[in-house]
């Protein structure tokens, strides 16, 4: 053993021994009259010292707590900020445009006034023309409340993408049915026939689609992307599906 192991030795001995004398003094202090005073008012201290440490405890968690609700409404707000500067640098092209207003007047004096310029038999004979009524486009609320196992991959963009050539399908498809017989050709004259038989109860006064409406009047592929992009339609309350006849029809809502 050291010369230094022997001196820390006996400074630790050192230090043992006067925490047992100091020790035994205050024992023999609880044993004299002359002291009982002052042991109670080191007593009396110590429990104000140990308020004042569960206070400053309970103050500690309630920062504590402070905090995290301070850090919670700051991703919910940098959450908001994101997802408004999204919104900003992906604007959809499809909204719809506000049209421009026309004074009552106006449109009574142009309905009166005749164009001279065209022949008068063409006032009876030109045929209103027939409003054909789209899907409406998703909104980024709707699209967010969409189930992620259902949307998977799919974005915003791809699936109003979807409804505008759905919307172009159907428009095509019913210029053909709102034409008259005598203007068609054979071909046209045709598919009319195989578009009137496979109208049913169910669809009476609604638009509807089928798969063979897609491959004729698209260039979508019909394959089971395209059909998850319809179990999200069918979700957000955009169509529906008829079946009979061994046929699906897509219905409009």
């Amino acid at each position: 053993m050291t010369s230094t192991d022997l001196q820390d030795l006996s400074v630790h001995m050192n230090n043992k021994i006067s925490l047992i004398k100091r020790s035994l003094q205050l024992k023999k202090m609880g044993y004299d009259p002359s002291q009982t005073k002052v042991l109670q008012k080191i007593e009396q201290e110590l429990s104000d010292i140990w308020y004042l440490l569960d206070t400053f405890q309970a103050e500690i968690l309630r920062q504590k707590t402070d905090l995290k609700v301070i850090k919670d409404l700051r991703n919910s707000v940098d959450e908001t900020h994101k997802t408004a500067q999204h919104l900003v640098e992906n604007v959809p092209s499809h909204l719809p445009k506000k049209a421009a207003p026309t004074s009552s007047a106006t449109q009574k004096t142009e309905a009166v006034q005749p164009d001279p310029d065209k022949p008068e038999h063409t006032k009876n004979s030109t045929k209103p023309k027939q409003f054909v009524r789209g899907m409406e486009f998703l909104v980024i609320e709707e699209f967010n409340q969409i189930p992620t196992y259902m949307k998977g991959r799919m974005t915003y963009d791809q699936i109003n993408a979807v409804i505008k050539e759905l919307n172009d399908i159907v428009k095509a498809k019913y210029k053909i049915l709102n034409q008259p017989l005598k203007s068609m050709n054979n071909t046209t004259r045709n598919q009319y026939h195989s578009f009137k038989e496979q109208e049913v109860k169910e669809t009476k006064g609604q638009y509807f689609f089928v798969e063979a409406d897609i491959k004729e009047f698209s260039n979508l592929r019909v394959d089971k992307k395209l059909h998850g992009v319809f179990n999200v339609l069918r979700h957000c309350q955009r169509m529906r599906e008829v079946r009979g006849g061994k046929l699906v029809r897509y219905m409009l809502l």
